[in-house]
């Protein structure tokens, strides 16, 4: 993979650009709008790691009476998508440890970690939504009004979440690049094409 160097170089707000982007109401979001809504899901992010910082994190789940699950996978490069973790309400975590395993000697060659391991990234992840629903944080709070033909309507935009959980893992594990760079680095030994298609669709935003 020739592009993790410019991959590690995305700032947060280009981050966040992609993840809105991927939103199935992101043609209903004013241009105007989209930069104050990902500054404001980053700042949810850190803000929600300022309040355990000093915690372990397996130690708070455990706390929290959150479940954890390790799931295993056939694993196809010809499977539409994969599911790294999960968030299950009320309390569920779900992490793939198939993925885990296929894509630990590349990332062990590419030494993309600087000691922090994987499993720890993805219960972070899932953890920040575990949070804004126990807490009703912004981006659970935060809607989106828009209009439909002649009706108006109201949604949440669950790339907020995303964008936040994204912070929230980074700032809480100290982690040099983003997790959603793990999109492309788990998928890449089992599937690279998809992996690289990712990894340009991220290169292209400005």
């Amino acid at each position: 993979m020739d592009n993790i160097e410019q991959l590690l170089q995305l700032s947060d707000q280009q981050i966040g650009q992609f993840l809105l982007s991927q939103d199935h109401l992101y043609k209903k979001i004013s241009e105007q709008q989209r930069s104050p809504m990902i500054q404001q899901a980053i700042e949810c992010g850190k803000t929600a790691a300022s309040n355990i910082l000093s915690i372990d994190l397996w130690e708070y789940c455990r706390q929290e009476k959150i479940e954890i699950e390790f799931f295993q996978e056939t694993l196809k490069a010809e499977n539409f998508r994969f599911v790294l973790a999960e968030f299950q309400l009320p309390n569920r975590i779900r992490i793939n440890q198939s993925l885990l395993k296929a894509a630990a000697p590349f990332l062990a060659e590419q030494d993309l970690l600087n000691g922090q391991q994987v499993a720890d990234i993805l219960l972070a992840h899932e953890l920040y939504h575990y949070l804004e629903n126990q807490q009703q944080l912004f981006t659970v709070q935060r809607q989106l009004n828009y209009q439909t033909g002649p009706f108006k309507r109201s949604a949440r935009l669950h790339s907020l979440s995303e964008i936040a959980a994204m912070t929230f893992a980074q700032e809480l594990l100290g982690l040099a690049f983003s997790p959603v760079l793990l999109n492309v680095f788990l998928l890449y030994p089992v599937a690279p094409e998809q992996a690289q298609r990712m990894a340009k669709q991220l290169l292209l935003i400005d």
